[in-house]
């Protein structure tokens, strides 16, 4: 019977589905989420198959679609790490250009979200795809049905661990992101600041929010230019960081088994 080991699949892949930041969207309607969820899991069923056991049960399968639902989620967060970092950059730049007075409607999240947050974004989005990122979230996928095969999770250190990493490795890249544009814009606060002292009759309250926006929209289209190195050694960090975490599965399973 191999409804119960497709159940499996489809938990997994649906897990993965549904943790990637660009299919999070309230704009995306719910029966194309499911639609693709079905679609990707009858492609990959055939190629995984021998990996899943065929003697399985409704229950034995449902008591396990929680644990493969936990593998596709840690696999879209890896998926989604630089997605996240760029959106805390656009956030930490935001607040100190004083652009996060205000603020829209960001239609994807349903959420309000600064200008800079949805521009890094869609340019970090962009990257991503034009990198083929993409193609390696499948590929992580299929190697993760080798590495831990359904009724394979075992929750442990390993996990605690990577979502530690994933964590660092948001903040490092959002730092990272944002630091030229934060620099600028503290020069300017003392470039400001200097200005008070020598010009007491300068509004500076007027000139100093126009100034600081204008500075961090420059120095945030000059960084944009330059991201692209940054971003493919994020998510290929991140890739990495989720295949430790499948061998560290897979080690336990094999001495669970013994």
């Amino acid at each position: 019977m191999l409804l119960p080991a497709f159940a499996l699949v489809l938990a997994r892949v649906a897990g993965l589905i549904l943790a990637v930041p660009m299919l999070t969207s309230t704009q995306v309607p719910r029966m194309i989420k499911v639609i693709l969820i079905a679609a990707v899991s009858l492609m990959i069923f055939p190629l995984v198959i021998n990996r899943v056991p065929t003697d399985l049960t409704l229950s034995t399968a449902a008591v396990g679609l929680l644990g493969e639902l936990i593998i596709g989620e840690l696999l879209g967060l890896a998926a989604g790490v630089v997605l996240f970092a760029s959106q805390l950059a656009g956030q930490i730049v935001s607040h100190q250009a004083g652009m996060s007075l205000g603020q829209v409607l960001n239609p994807l999240y349903d959420e309000e979200t600064s200008i800079l947050d949805q521009v890094w974004f869609f340019a970090t989005l962009v990257i991503f795809l034009a990198l083929r990122g993409h193609i390696a979230v499948v590929e992580v996928l299929l190697s993760s049905f080798a590495q831990v095969p359904p009724l394979g999770m075992i929750v442990d250190q390993s996990v605690v661990d990577f979502a530690t990493a994933m964590l660092k490795l948001c903040v490092d890249m959002a730092l990272r992101l944002a630091g030229p544009t934060v620099l600028a814009l503290l020069l300017s606060s003392l470039f400001l600041g200097f200005l008070t002292r020598t010009l007491p009759q300068l509004n500076i309250f007027s000139v100093g929010f126009s100034l600081k926006i204008a500075v961090a929209l420059v120095m945030v289209a000059v960084t944009l230019t330059h991201t692209d190195d940054l971003i493919g050694r994020g998510a290929s960090d991140a890739m990495d960081q989720l295949g430790l975490l499948m061998e560290d599965m897979s080690r336990s399973a094999a001495n669970a088994v013994r």
